[in-house]
């Protein structure tokens, strides 16, 4: 017996993707994530670098503002309340993809995984098994000791 039609290890922007289509798709999925649904580019990547951007974009904009003919000027940066801003940015997302997550009927399992057979994961001491498994745990390099990186093509 399965638990569910589909088994995703990894709640990051792909794993959610999945998640999410195969749900609308009539499937059951479970989605286990070690961290908060939304993964390192939600919560530590990709989308607090953008607001953080974004934000000194807009001081850019408002010391440069004279060259466009508009009266403006950079007073200073106010970094609490920056990151007050990228915190809300991230926040708003994260409220937004649980409400996915439930109007999917996408059961979210917080803790760490583990891919233990080939339809099969086990986290906090609880075997979750699926039709299908996908593994969508993201991406970490690491280089083994005297492996070199580049493109043998180039010379590299």
């Amino acid at each position: 017996m399965t638990d569910a039609d589909l088994v995703i290890l990894g709640g990051g922007s792909g794993g959610y993707a999945c998640a999410f289509r195969a749900a609308e798709l009539g499937l059951s999925v479970i989605l286990v994530e070690k961290d908060k649904l939304g993964g390192t580019c939600l919560h530590r990547g990709c989308i607090p670098t953008k607001a953080l951007l974004h934000a000194a974009e807009v001081a850019d904009y408002a010391r440069e503002g004279d060259k466009l003919g508009i009266k403006s000027s950079l007073e200073g940066i106010d970094i609490a309340g920056v990151n007050s801003y990228k915190d809300g940015v991230v926040a708003k997302m994260y409220k937004g993809l649980l409400g996915l997550a439930k109007a999917n009927k996408v059961d979210v399992v917080e803790g760490t995984g583990t891919f233990v057979v080939p339809n099969a994961v086990e986290v906090n001491g609880r075997r979750i098994t699926g039709t299908n498994v996908v593994l969508a745990t993201g991406f970490l390099l690491q280089v083994t000791a005297g492996a070199r990186i580049g493109r043998p093509d180039r010379g590299q």
